[in-house]
């Protein structure tokens, strides 16, 4: 994934936040792990796609992969000394990410149907309790003992809960304040989690192909140069006096405003501040709101929305806290326009017509390119033709319900999309969750519907009681039934019996919803929702 735009275009400010100068003196070097596996993987899949062989077996696939996978990490090993290295795979993710990694899986499955891609081997293999990532971590601890790592390497592998990124930050939370560290990844979360960190040493690494040379670059993201940067921003245009001394200082506290209720603030707040709201625009736990866009002045919006009601409130992370008054005051502000903004984008959407021969990139249009567009969900011209009852039509359509008979399910899309921007943020925090909590639909409420809410209820109670899930049960959940495989013998019943309780969990037929969406990987598939007390219920009655 490339840098996210909201933080690309203050690397085309700054000259000095995105490098390709290899950082040096380092403490630590840390790789989240799963991306290497995946890079790996498609390397060797194309390799034998290419050479037409189809016949391979997938035990060669995998122990290639695995050597491949350790090939690669000693390469890394080897051109960065450092004090420690880190590695983290993904482990049992909490549920909110389950949910998006079943959609991811099903769009795939859609999309090599459409393609018609001849699978060589399952790259859902790479998902924590298979075999496959089993062999890894074997293969993995016995190599880190070597004299030449021994006592050198911290690996944590998919046996042990957590994303593997936020596995790194809890590990970092002990580093000496003036670490210097290399996390080999450069996504959104990885940015997120660095700024939130507040550590300045930081450099994120992410490798590409340069297009011309075909040669592998490597970029480093100074997350120290970017924090001042962002600080830089928000004191021009929020209108925020920040000293320039020290813009990492936690104890560098400075007046908002003489109007405002909480004049008082710092920077890690302000940091924070900027982390959440850009999260409103979209993230893997909760959809981004239904008129802001981040490729149509999205981030420009929110941002003056936030402006405006820090002015009022003080700013939205407040001591370390959501300003859950400031969160009001932005949806308010974004609520305004909303009638006026959804009929505008549906104007836009009605216009946008596929490419006739190229993609995005330049290639020939494959069938799976721009199916949102191919497949204009009618709904688009009900809302643009019905602007009076554009709401109704929505929540009627998207949501399968007439919020005119029962408003339960506008409830508590609401409640939990309120909730949403908290455990987010919770999240990115390193502090305690709901390993349980997600948010169960694909699209978000209206902005009306989630400022009215947000009045007129408390602020949401985070429960943090439920601990991560066994790995076999993420496995149920995640996996369609194309990977029944992948299960061990016992839990494949859950797929294939009719009458194992969980068998409704697994269609192989499945809509998918394109509301106002252009390629594929935007779209969502329509699932059964997931119960996770009635899967974990199944499942303890056959053990009885």
């Amino acid at each position: 994934m490339g840098i996210p735009y909201y933080f690309y275009s203050l690397t085309q400010k700054y000259n000095n936040i995105l490098s390709n100068n290899k950082p040096t003196g380092l403490s630590m070097y840390c790789i989240d792990f799963n991306g290497i596996i995946h890079n790996v993987a498609q390397d060797i899949i194309k390799k034998y796609a290419k050479n037409g062989d189809r016949t391979v077996s997938g035990d060669i696939i995998e122990q290639e992969i695995i050597e491949g996978v350790w090939e690669r990490i000693k390469y890394y090993f080897d051109n960065y000394k450092a004090g420690k290295y880190i590695i983290c795979a993904d482990g049992v993710a909490p549920l909110a990410k389950m949910f998006q990694q079943r959609k991811r899986r099903y769009l795939n499955i859609h999309k090599n149907t459409l393609d018609n891609v001849k699978i060589i081997w399952d790259t859902n293999a790479i998902t924590p309790g298979t075999m496959f990532m089993e062999n890894l971590n074997k293969y993995i601890n016995k190599n880190i003992t070597q004299d030449r790592y021994i006592n050198k390497i911290i690996y944590s592998g998919s046996n042990e809960c957590g994303e593997g990124e936020h596995k790194i930050f809890n590990i970092l939370k002990e580093a000496p304040k003036d670490a210097k560290i290399i996390i080999h990844g450069l996504d959104a979360d990885l940015i997120i989690l660095s700024l939130m960190s507040h550590k300045e040493n930081i450099y994120l690494m992410r490798e590409m192909k340069d297009p011309h040379t075909n040669n592998t670059v490597f970029n480093y993201l100074n997350i120290k140069e970017l924090r001042k940067a962002i600080l830089c921003e928000l004191k021009k245009d929020w209108d925020i006096n920040i000293s320039d001394t020290n813009v990492t200082d936690v104890t560098d506290v400075t007046d908002v405003s003489s109007d405002t209720d909480n004049p008082l603030m710092n920077n890690n707040d302000l940091i924070e501040t900027y982390c959440t709201a850009c999260s409103i625009l979209g993230n893997d736990f909760v959809p981004h709101l239904l008129t802001i866009e981040l490729k149509n002045n999205g981030i420009e919006t929110l941002m003056s929305a936030t402006k405006r009601a820090i002015k009022i409130n003080g700013l939205l992370i407040n001591n370390g806290a959501i300003n859950h008054n400031c969160l009001i005051d932005i949806f308010k502000d974004l609520a305004k326009t909303e009638d006026e903004d959804i009929h505008r984008i549906c104007e836009r959407y009605i216009k946008k017509r596929v490419p006739d021969n190229k993609n995005a990139t330049g290639a020939p249009v494959a069938p799976s390119d721009y199916y949102g567009l191919k497949n204009k969900d009618p709904l688009i011209s009900t809302i643009y033709n019905s602007p009076n009852k554009w709401r109704q039509e929505y929540y009627r359509v998207i949501f399968d319900n007439n919020i005119s008979i029962d408003s339960t399910v506008m409830f508590n899309a609401c409640n939990n999309y309120i909730k949403g921007i908290y455990w987010v943020y919770s999240y990115y925090k390193g502090n305690e969750i709901d390993c349980e909590w997600y948010y169960p639909y694909n699209y978000p409420p209206t902005i009306k519907d989630i400022l009215n809410h947000s009045i007129a209820n408390e602020i949401p109670v985070l429960d943090c009681e439920n601990d991560f899930v066994p790995s076999y049960i993420q496995l149920l959940i995640v996996l369609p039934k194309y990977s029944v495989n992948l299960l061990a013998k016992k839990h494949q019943r859950y797929m294939l019996d009719i009458y194992s309780g969980l068998f409704h969990m697994y269609p192989v037929k499945y809509n998918i919803q394109t509301f106002l969406k252009t390629q594929l990987w935007e779209c969502s598939p329509i699932l059964p929702l997931i119960n996770i007390n009635y899967i974990k219920r199944v499942i303890d009655l056959e053990k009885r």
